[in-house]
């Protein structure tokens, strides 16, 4: 008499691994957007959009930071104050420069701006100074008081157009 076979079952580890690789490939869709969203507006656009600029001015996102830095001596040997609207932390130029900065379109939360911040945050140019350095990608990590003269601070990373005006450390 030939003995049945009992059907095969899955091991449940299979099962993870198959669940693994399912929220791994939601992960790089997801991350794939959001990186599309920050790039901004496709080449053509761009240019198109930076065809008013002044010569040497780039487009780059920026942070803040704040509270858990206040008081603690930057690269330049002065202590951080996040209120002071002059400081930025920048890795690609040197310190005591001079960056004349204003708010590009294509920030993530641009759409959540009403018609008066619009008008704020957009017609608002600020003059900050490079004082200390960070471990960040992005253009520039400014003091809480700079960033809120470009946006609000819950909108936590923005868009500038950057144009370095000259050195002048303090």
């Amino acid at each position: 008499m030939r003995s049945q076979r009992k059907p095969r079952r899955r091991a449940p580890e299979s099962a993870a691994g198959l669940i693994v690789l399912a929220v791994l490939g939601v992960g790089v869709v997801a991350a794939t957007a959001l990186n599309r969203l920050l790039a901004g507006p496709p080449a053509a656009a761009a240019s198109s959009l930076a065809a008013g600029l002044p010569s040497g001015t780039i487009t780059g996102l920026a942070t803040f930071y704040a509270d858990a830095f206040e008081g603690r001596i930057m690269a330049d040997g002065h202590a951080f104050e996040m209120d002071d609207p002059t400081i930025t932390a920048a890795n690609a130029w040197p310190l005591g420069t001079r960056l004349l900065i204003r708010r590009a379109p294509g920030s993530p939360w641009d759409a959540s701006l009403t018609t008066n911040e619009r008008k704020r945050y957009f017609g608002a140019t600020i003059v900050v100074t490079v004082r200390d350095r960070g471990h960040f990608t992005h253009a520039l990590d400014l003091s809480r008081a700079a960033f809120a003269e470009l946006g609000r601070p819950d909108e936590g990373v923005i868009r500038l157009y950057i144009e370095p005006i000259g050195s002048g450390a303090r």
